[in-house]
């Protein structure tokens, strides 16, 4: 109880706490969702290579989404502020993975990526502080 008490006195503590598990969420999630993608296009053989980078975009919209849901829901207060920080750290993950692993410079389409995952992270943030839970 000791631990709980020390994070309700700091408010960024908490506020970070529920970002940093809504952001693990949303990235789970994509992640999950990637791999099912990922085995539908082995499985299908032959697909549009037109059809990738909006089904990532996609992906990454449910992923920030799904983080700013669920740093509302564990911080029960700003949800849009919140969901949109998730949004923005789940980006930046993605921005970190993918310069790894491409080697590439950001292009514009990044940018996009960012403004659509922040947007997204916010909205989940109002839908989950938004939402009532069920008595029981």
């Amino acid at each position: 109880m000791k631990g709980k008490k020390h994070t309700a006195d700091n408010p960024i503590l908490e506020a970070i706490r529920a970002i940093v598990i809504g952001s693990v969420a949303g990235a789970l999630l994509s992640a999950i969702l990637l791999g099912l993608s990922a085995l539908g296009f082995v499985s299908a053989g032959n697909f549009s290579q037109n059809v990738i980078s909006p089904m990532m975009l996609a992906l990454s919209v449910l992923g920030a989404l799904t983080a700013g849901f669920v740093t509302a829901k564990v911080s029960h207060k700003r949800g849009l502020a919140y969901g949109a920080v998730s949004g923005l750290l789940l980006f930046i993950l993605y921005l970190v993975a993918g310069l790894i692993a491409s080697k590439e410079p950001v292009s514009v389409t990044a940018v996009m990526r960012m403004i659509v995952m922040i947007l997204s992270g916010a909205i989940g943030g109002f839908l989950g502080v938004n939402k009532k839970s069920k008595v029981k």
